[in-house]
Formats: C-alpha cells, structure tokens, sequence
C-alpha cells in the first residue's frame, strides 16, 4: 500500500504505482475529480476528450527525488457560446496550468531564493532535491507579488545606497520603530523622496545624514515633519574638521615630532641650521613639504634617511620606524618623498631648485608661474598657489653616532582627530597620551580644539535643549579653528539639534544598508532595482 503522505491531502489524486531510479522516485497517478472548470466560460464539464501524461516534480521523500506522472485529462465545453471547445483539466491548489512543479516545491524554492540568490540557491537546491538552474531561482523570485508595508509608527530613517559606488545611488526608507524597510526608491533626488511623503502624510519624523537633498525632499512636501540629523555623521564631520585643521598646522606637527623624538634636543631646528652651516651642504639637498604628503609620512622618511647617513643596516633602520624594509629601500632610492600620482598631480616637484634660487625669493606667485610656465609647467595658476601656500623648508637633522637607533615615532592627522574624542583613560597606547601631552603644551589652540571636541560628543549624553546653541557661539568665538564648522551647524541648526535632544537615530538604516550590500553580492551583479527591491521588502516581512 503507498502512503497517503506522498501526494498532497489537498488535491483529488490517488497513488496508484510507484517505482524507484537511483536517485528518484517515480509515482504514477490519477485524478479522483469528476470534472473540471472551463478557464474561460467558468462552466463545469464532465465530458472527457481525451486523457496525456503530465510529469510534476514534488518534494523530495528520503533524499530522493519525487517524480509525479500523472494522467491528466482533457475536456469538451458544452457551451456553445463559449470560444473555447477543449480545455486541459483545471485544479484548484497546487497544480497549475504549464507548471511542471507542485505548488509546495516552488514555495520551497522561492523561500531559498529571498535567502540564497541566484547562483548559491541554484546550488543548495542540488542538495535538497529539487535541481535547478540560477536563472530559475531568479524567475521565481520575480514571480514573487511583495504587498507594500505599511507605515505604522511615523517615525522613518533615510539613507543612500549604491548601485555602483562613487556613480548610482538609490534611497532605503526604514521604519526606526519596526526595525524593516518600508521602501527602496531607484535615486537620491529630492524631487522622489517629496513624491514618496506626499503620499504617507503620517510621517511625523525623518532621520538622515547631512545630505542636502534629502532636507531639501522632506521640506518641499513634509514640512510638518520633524528631521533629526544622524549622530554619528554630525561626530564624522567634526572630525573631518580636526584633520584639516591638523593638516593646516603641519609645521607645529614637525616640531612636537622632533621634540618628542629627541626630548634632550629642545631646539632641533637650530642645531641642525647650525650644523647645515659647519658642513657647507648646498642647497639642493634641501627637500620641500607640502601638505599634499602626511606629516607622518614625511617625518619617517627624514628619519630614514638621517639612519642611513649614520651606517645603520636596512634592518635596524625598519625596526626603528616600524617599516617593511621594501620601504625603506624605496625611501633610499628617492632623493624626495613625493605624493602618488592622480588626476589633479602637476610637475611641480622638478622645479623645486628652481624655487629655492635666492634670486627667487623677493619674487611673486604670478612672476614665479610664469616664468615655470615658459619652462614647461602643466599646472593651473590656482593649483601653483594651492601648492605654494603650504611649502616650508625641510630641516635636515643630524646628531651624535648612536649604536642602536632610537624608535620614530609620529602621528597621521587622522590618528590624531580620532585621539581628541578620547579620554585619557581610553587611549591605548602610552605614547598616545603623552605625546597629546606635549602637543597640547605646545600649541594651546589644539588643546582648546581638543576640549571643544569633547565637549560636542557629551551634548548627545547630556539631552539638555540650549546646551547646542551655547557650543556653537563658543566655538564661532573661539581661534581654535572650529568657525566654520560651527557656522555651518547654524545653517541646519533645527536639524542639528533634535538628536542633542531626541532618541532618535539612523543606526538602524545604516544596518539595513549593510544588509543591502549583502543581497547584491548574492546577485552577482544581477540584481536589477525591481528583483532587488523584491529581495529586500521580501526579507523585511
């Protein structure tokens, strides 16, 4: 007797055979219903025309595959008026017209799709015995109908995502309080997000980044929402603030380097003038900075160099800058360190001797460019004095012979913004704090930026209304650096104050954003926004 359990409870077959392949299961059936609905006309017929095979593939049954042959049957229309004469047998679940799997496989398939994609849910079906191909996988879940969420809460989050990075955006719209996402929409364009709110007028909060476009969309046709911007990009771009500030002030970074470096030298900077002038060097040794190569970098390789002169081996020299020695051997073979080659790069570094002539020095920018120009210059005006405003005399340093090479140690801009929102406790490292210490003895205005730097990232601990404005007006009057960071905090002041105020943020979007990245890696590249958006709601539910 074959079990009932093989065929689905739900539709009229009867087990009547059933046979074994290596690897598959074959069940021959027939249908226990005595007629059948016309699709066109809706009216039941019971005159059979003629009877085929139909082979369905189920679900597996003990790791093999299930194969269903089953006679089905083809009826007479006995209306008249209907233009249909002959029809296939209609069922009313599982079985439909043209399909060649039950209903309960293609479930199952479709459920390892949303999860797996194409090529990885074309695989794993291999295993679970029901073979099929990536683009198959693909199919179904185009087939798949996501019904539209519904927004409950009024309270949403925004965030861009790319299509391709740096070329296609598109806009994830996230429920904060359901924790799902409401909606994707195909750009980032204000005029798509004011036609999205436009029809969800319950929306009574929006998070976001600092996107300008994105105020722009709420404003034009949700002013009555309240826009929260995120914290977290309010903390970045105040430390994209400090690193420009750390960048611009490269010449105090060398000497607290120097002093940290060479604590018994207090003035390195006139010994080794004083030294320059005993050994006649000339002035074409005399390298240039510039604030196109990181303070760090250049600080390391003066210190390769000065190593070198004093007969240290390659080795000693990497162990005491914490280098490969492939670096250090390239650092050898350059007479200078110069900056990688991009778009915006000019030959400005072959007529470094010519700018240090003495006849030079009384000259203009505009007389200097000129007469660079005539000599083969293929930069702009604005890029020459870009580059000019930030050029200094590189200080060569020289001491007594030593048998072992001290540690360089320096700090990128970056480290070092990222330094100033820790407190004492939280820095790592030893060196961290004291060299802190010494830079801010020596430059009171990055001790005051440091503080002003704190003093922000407390504002979202505190949830105190006016604490924002009061910072903002410090900083306006402050020399540390921070006035234009604080005045453009003023242009977007509402938005900038609800999350000092508020619990809201965008964490839950930048997550959803992450899970996104993860669904078009699945594609591989396939994904088009529709399957994608249907990856991304189905997931959701």
């Amino acid at each position: 007797m074959i079990p009932p359990f093989v065929l689905p409870s739900n539709v009229q077959l009867n087990a009547d055979t059933i046979s074994s392949e290596p690897g598959t299961l074959l069940i021959g059936a027939s249908v226990r219903q005595t007629g059948s609905i016309c699709p066109i006309c809706s009216q039941t017929s019971k005159r059979v025309h003629s009877r085929y095979s139909r082979t369905l593939l189920d679900l597996p049954i003990s790791e093999n595959l299930a194969r269903v042959r089953l006679k089905a049957r083809k009826f007479f229309c006995d209306n008249f008026e209907c233009p249909r004469k002959v029809f296939i047998e209609r069922f009313d679940c599982e079985i439909k017209p043209y399909y060649r799997r039950m209903l309960r496989s293609n479930d199952l398939l479709a459920r390892m799709a949303l999860e797996l994609g194409g090529n990885t849910g074309a695989r794993i079906s291999r295993y679970v015995g029901i073979p099929v191909s990536p683009s198959t996988v693909l199919r179904l879940i185009k087939k798949l109908e996501i019904q539209s969420k519904v927004l409950t809460s009024g309270i949403i989050g925004v965030d861009d995502w790319a299509f391709k990075k740096g070329r296609t955006y598109g806009t994830v719209i996230v429920d904060l309080v359901q924790k799902e996402v409401i909606d994707l929409l195909p750009d980032r364009e204000a005029d798509t997000l004011a036609e999205w709110l436009k029809q969800q007028p319950e929306v009574t909060t929006v998070s976001r980044d600092r996107y300008g476009l994105y105020a722009l969309g709420v404003k034009m046709d949700a002013p009555q929402a309240r826009q929260v911007a995120d914290r977290f990009h309010l903390l970045m771009n105040l430390g994209e603030a400090t690193k420009r500030i750390f960048q611009f002030k490269a010449k105090e970074l060398r000497e607290a380097f120097n002093l940290y470096n060479n604590p018994l030298n207090e003035n390195p900077q006139a010994d080794s003038i004083q030294l320059l002038d005993q050994n006649n060097i000339e002035t074409s040794e005399t390298a240039l900075y510039s604030a196109d190569i990181g303070i760090d970098k250049q600080h390391k390789f003066d210190k390769v160099k000065e190593l070198h002169g004093k007969g240290f081996s390659i080795r000693q020299i990497a162990r005491a800058v914490n280098g490969s020695r492939v670096t250090i051997r390239k650092y050898l073979n350059m007479e200078q360190l110069t900056k990688r080659e991009s778009r915006n790069s000019t030959n400005l570094d072959a007529f470094i001797n010519f700018l240090t002539l003495e006849d030079n020095r009384y000259k203009t920018y505009r007389e200097l460019y000129q007469a660079k120009a005539e000599m083969g210059f293929n930069g702009k005006y604005s890029r020459f004095c870009h580059k000019m405003n930030h050029i200094g005399t590189l200080q060569p340093l020289f001491s007594k012979k030593a048998t072992r090479p001290a540690p360089v140690k320096s700090w990128s801009p970056t480290r070092l913004s990222l330094m100033l929102y820790m407190e004492p406790d939280q820095l790592q490292r030893t060196d961290d704090s004291e060299f802190l210490k010494l830079l801010f003895e020596k430059c009171p205005k990055i001790k005051q930026m440091g503080q002003f730097v704190k003093d922000f990232k407390k504002l979202f601990q505190c949830k105190e209304d006016g604490l924002l404005k009061i910072w903002i007006e410090e900083a306006r009057k402050s020399e540390c650096g921070l006035k234009n960071f604080a005045k453009n905090l003023s242009k977007d002041f509402e938005a900038v104050n609800n999350p000092v105020i508020t619990p809201f943020s965008n964490g839950q979007v930048e997550g959803q954003v992450n899970r996104i990245k993860n669904i078009k890696r699945r594609m591989y590249g396939r994904a088009s926004f529709q399957l994608l958006q249907k990856m991304v709601l189905a997931n959701s539910a």
